[in-house]
């Protein structure tokens, strides 16, 4: 599916993405990667003893997983991430949590530069299988204009 162009959003529509489940193997991987080796996500014992009573997702996951889940909003009409901001973690995700992406258009402009494009931000909400938020922020983008 291609992504919506800039001319096809409006102020304060929403959108939900698909599920996405969270696997062992997916926090595994990614504390490997990038050699994140925090207790609080790789040792069960230690993490159930800590103040979140078990392992949790860590949060740059977190982040990577909502931007994939909303890819499909902007595949192939996004030119540019130009930046993320007031990134918030309000509650653990867990191992076999399933999230969604909640995105809200907050503000478009047009791009002063290239009048092929304009800058859409966005409000992004990672949801988990119970509705609440887990993770909030904001991101902003320049989107193309319909050819």
């Amino acid at each position: 599916m291609a992504g919506r162009y800039f001319d096809e959003l409006s102020l304060g529509e929403e959108s939900i993405s698909q599920g996405r489940t969270i696997t062992e193997a997916d926090v595994v991987m990614f504390c490997s990667l990038c050699g994140l080796h925090n207790p609080l996500f790789v040792d069960e014992e230690f993490a159930r003893k800590a103040s979140f009573g078990g392992r949790v997702v860590p949060g740059p996951l977190t982040v990577s997983y909502a931007i994939g889940l909303g890819d499909y909003l902007y595949s192939g009409t996004a030119a540019a991430v130009l930046g993320w901001n007031n990134i918030k973690f309000t509650k653990p995700l867990r191992i076999g949590d399933t999230i969604r992406l909640k995105t809200t258009v907050t503000d478009k402009r047009d791009s002063l530069s290239q009048p092929d494009r304009g800058v859409v931000n966005l409000m992004h909400a990672v949801l988990n299988h119970h509705g609440d938020t887990v993770c909030s922020f904001e991101r902003t983008l320049m989107v193309l204009k319909r050819p």
